[in-house]
């Protein structure tokens, strides 16, 4: 089976529970979905061995860990250069938080995070120092509605009104899942 295959309605409300609390133990899991905690564990790392569920994550508060500034900055390639994928160089930026490849006027949006406007200003001039980098447009986000919300999920794998099959995201992919 693979991470397009349909969702099954019991895998869908499995999704929705790990989404909101990942570090659910599975006795506890299994209880919400009227099944025994093996049960329910079987049913994560069989979403997991299909790529469903990608990793689990601690959510970080950036502002309590120093992060006060969030920018998001639109990456215009050098003419010529549409074949070099910048994604690596880009990752070699720790205050990149996201880097997303896109189709429009620029080339890629980066999220970024920063201590203060000054070290924000340090990161885009690492960016632009990037090879390959043509220009560089940053918008500062001064209040956050939310981030980071749950994908919704129906039981046929589809999320409401979107008719695109499952991305097969979760959370990023980092950490491992622990629990009993």
């Amino acid at each position: 089976m693979s991470r397009q295959d349909a969702i099954g309605e019991v895998d869908a409300r499995l999704l929705e529970i790990l989404q909101a609390d990942a570090k659910k133990p599975y006795a506890e899991l299994g209880a919400d979905l009227g099944m025994s905690g093996p049960a329910a564990h079987e049913r994560v790392k069989k979403l997991e061995a299909r790529g469903v569920i990608r990793g689990y994550e601690a959510r970080l508060d950036p502002a309590a860990a120093g992060y006060d500034i969030l920018a998001f900055t639109w990456v215009t390639a050098a003419p010529g250069s549409s074949g070099a994928d910048l994604t690596a160089e880009f990752a070699t930026i720790p205050e990149v938080e996201e880097c997303h490849h896109i189709a429009g006027e620029a080339d890629y949006l980066l999220k970024i995070r920063a201590r203060d406007t000054r070290d924000l200003e340090r990161v885009i001039q690492r960016v632009q120092e990037t090879p390959n980098v043509f220009t560089t447009e940053s918008d500062i986000v001064l209040s956050t509605g939310f981030e980071g919300r749950p994908m919704p999920l129906a039981a046929n794998g589809r999320g409401p009104d979107s008719g695109d099959p499952l991305s097969g995201r979760t959370r990023r992919e980092t950490g491992h899942r622990t629990g009993a």
